[in-house]
Order: C-alpha cells, then sequence, then structure tokens
C-alpha cells in the first residue's frame, strides 16, 4: 500500500513558493486543473511546486522534505491554498497530508483545512520539441536591465500579435539584443556581454512571461547568473531555485533596423529629468490620454506646449545644446514621450530630421556601459 502523500514545513518556506508558482495562473479557468498548483518530485528530489495557464509555467524547488509522493504528484487548489497559508500565523509549522480520495487537509496549530484536490497525471506540462536549441548564461541584473528598458513598448494590439512581446535575437559578435515596439514607438537594448547566445535564433517572448521574469529577476539576488535555454518552441529561464518555461510566439517580428532612423542631421544634447518634468507639467493642460506634445527644439533651448480648446494652453522651456544652428518643430504623444524618458538615465541626445520624420533618442553612454540603448518615436500633428 502507498504511503499518501504528506509534508511538514514552516509557513514562510511553503508560501514562498506557492506565491511563487502561483504567478501564471489565472483566478478564473474552464479547466479546474489550471486552477490548481502541482506539487511534485523535482531535481535530487526535493519538493517542486508549479503553476501554470498552458502558455507560460513557473516552478520553484523548495528545501521543504516530503513523504509518499505519487509518481506524477498531486494538485492542490492555487488561490485557496495561497490565501489560507498568508492567513496563518508568522513562523507556524504547517502539515500538508493528501489522501487517496481526492482530497487533502491542512493543519496548523488548531487551524484545519480540507481541500479538493486532482490527480497529477491530469495536469498540462510545457512539451519542448526535439531539435536544436542554444543555451547560454547572462547576469540576472543585466537582463533585468534589458527588459525593463524596452518593455514599455511592446503592443497591445491582439490582431498584430507579433508585436505583443519582446524580441530577443544574437547579433555578430554576439551582442544579446531585445526589441520591442507597438507600430509608434520602438526601444532596443543590446547587451555586449553574451557571447555564449551567439547563433540563437531569434524569438518572441510573450508580454505575460516578460511580466513574469521581470518579477522574478527583481527579487534575485544582484550577483545571480540567469539560464537561458532557447528551442524551437519554448524558451526557458533558471535562476536559482525558480525556473520559468514559455511558449513562444509564432510570427515573424518586422524588420526593426529599418525603422531606426541613421541619417538625421540635427542633434541636440538635453538633462533627460529636466525634459520629463516639463513633458509632464505641460500635459495636465490635456484632457485627452494621447494630445500631442508640440517641441521647438532652437540652438539653446526647446519650448514645449500643448493646447486644449476645452481647458487652454500650457507652455514650458528647458534648456538644450545643440549640434548646429538647425531649428525642428515636431509633435509626440505626450505619454509616450514621457513614457520614452522615464527609462533613459541623465542626459541623453536626440536625432531629427524634418517635423514629420521619427525622431532617435539615446543616452549618452559611459565608454564603461555594457548596455547600449535605442529608443525611436513617430512624429504626430500638435
Amino acid at each position: 500500500m502507498t504511503t499518501p502523500f504528506t509534508l511538514t514545513a514552516p509557513r514562510e518556506a511553503l508560501l514562498a513558493a506557492v506565491e511563487t508558482a502561483l504567478a501564471p495562473v489565472e483566478r478564473k479557468n474552464t479547466i479546474p486543473v489550471l486552477a490548481n498548483l502541482l506539487f511534485d518530485a523535482g531535481h535530487n528530489g526535493r519538493l517542486r511546486v508549479s503553476g501554470t495557464d498552458l502558455d507560460v509555467m513557473t516552478s520553484v524547488t523548495a528545501m521543504i522534505e516530503y513523504a509518499g509522493m505519487p509518481q506524477q504528484g498531486i494538485t492542490l487548489p492555487a488561490a485557496l491554498l495561497n490565501d489560507i497559508l498568508r492567513k496563518l500565523p508568522a513562523k507556524a509549522e504547517v502539515t500538508l497530508k493528501a489522501n487517496t480520495h481526492g482530497q487533502a487537509s491542512l493543519t496548523c496549530g488548531r487551524s484545519r483545512f480540507m481541500l479538493q484536490t486532482l490527480p497529477g497525471e491530469d495536469w498540462p506540462r510545457l512539451v519542448e520539441r526535439e531539435g536544436q536549441s542554444t543555451s547560454f548564461e547572462i547576469p540576472a541584473a543585466k537582463f533585468a536591465a534589458q527588459l525593463a528598458a524596452v518593455s514599455f513598448a511592446i503592443s497591445t494590439e491582439e490582431t498584430r500579435y507579433y508585436l505583443n512581446g519582446v524580441y530577443l535575437h544574437a547579433i555578430e559578435g554576439g551582442d544579446l539584443v531585445a526589441v520591442a515596439t507597438d507600430g509608434h514607438r520602438l526601444a532596443r537594448a543590446t547587451y555586449s556581454g553574451a557571447q555564449d547566445a551567439a547563433g540563437m535564433p531569434g524569438v518572441i517572448i510573450p508580454r505575460k512571461t516578460v511580466g513574469l521574469l521581470a518579477k522574478a529577476l527583481s527579487a534575485s539576488d544582484k550577483q545571480a547568473m540567469l539560464s537561458v535555454k532557447v528551442s524551437e518552441n519554448q524558451i526557458s529561464f533558471e535562476l536559482g531555485a525558480v525556473r520559468i518555461a514559455s511558449k513562444l510566439i509564432d510570427g515573424t517580428f518586422p524588420d526593426y533596423v529599418r525603422v531606426i532612423p541613421a541619417g538625421n542631421p540635427n542633434c541636440w544634447r538635453f538633462d533627460v529629468a529636466a525634459l520629463l518634468a516639463a513633458t509632464e507639467r505641460v500635459s495636465i493642460i490635456s484632457s485627452e490620454r494621447g494630445r500631442a506634445v508640440r517641441m521647438v527644439w532652437a540652438r539653446e533651448s526647446v519650448e514645449l506646449s500643448v493646447s486644449n480648446p476645452d481647458a487652454g494652453e500650457g507652455q514650458d522651456t528647458v534648456d538644450v545644446t545643440a549640434d548646429d544652428d538647425a531649428d525642428v518643430t515636431i509633435g509626440f504623444n505626450a505619454k509616450y514621450l514621457a513614457d520614452m524618458l522615464a527609462h533613459i538615465p541623465l542626459a541623453a541626445t536626440v536625432h531629427l530630421g524634418s517635423g514629420g520624420d521619427p525622431a532617435r533618442f539615446e543616452p549618452v553612454h559611459a565608454e564603461d556601459d555594457e548596455i547600449a540603448l535605442t529608443f525611436v518615436l513617430m512624429p504626430m500633428r500638435a
């Protein structure tokens, strides 16, 4: 007779594993088992807790002892288990026991709960196609910086599904490039220290996966290394005890390099914080989320203005340094401009053509910077 599954663990250890694995699980599910977390045997027989939505899976391996684990594991209701553990006393000991009748008991002191379980064999696994794959390591902090720099530009337009994620690819020399665009703005972050990624095929990482990964990276040690594996239909990330595996967007990312203007002759250098603050101030006058801010770039200053027929007009001026004497008048979506500036540190340059040409923004990089950033904004009538 098989010993029923049982574990005893500090409440904090079990809660941490459950909260991490819970991340991809949707609150409302038409498939009951998708609302559950899978408990099974992970690496070296350690307890592994996993959650999925069929497209992305998060697993965490915990230093928790257990006994009687079924071969395919068992599943427990994700949200309910998480809510119970959060309400239990801090530093308490929790005991979880599953019987053969589809139930599990959770006890902690004088508190006792009965939960419904589903068989582990019903829980869907992400299957990786056999074939060529690329594996490499990258400092977690560097990859986090890349994602943070570009994810704001991911499109939310479902009809152009191939823009609903971050395009990750390697270029000649081994540089790892992350790109996102929604057709109105583009963000590119290039990391120069990922030589092992050379030869990696270009892949599109879905928006939800990017968010889950960014959250995991933000909670990791600054010195941690991130292991990445890319195959034909899947990408996986391992960060300490956490593994995130995701399907890829099956589509072709546009030739974004053609969008980045290379010949804009007019260049200004400016203080990012000053321009961001001025943009946010003049935008107060606007009642519309997407109203344009008009910018007149002159030799020593840029004048910003927003006009609203119902409220009035807002104006502000910021000091800039020009490379030549040309003046350019151009309009940008005020929100897009502010979002972009929020991801640029300290000083930056803008390269402009005419008022109808795309604009290229770049931080003033130091010599030891390992991540090069480029942003493109499409103009709009102001």
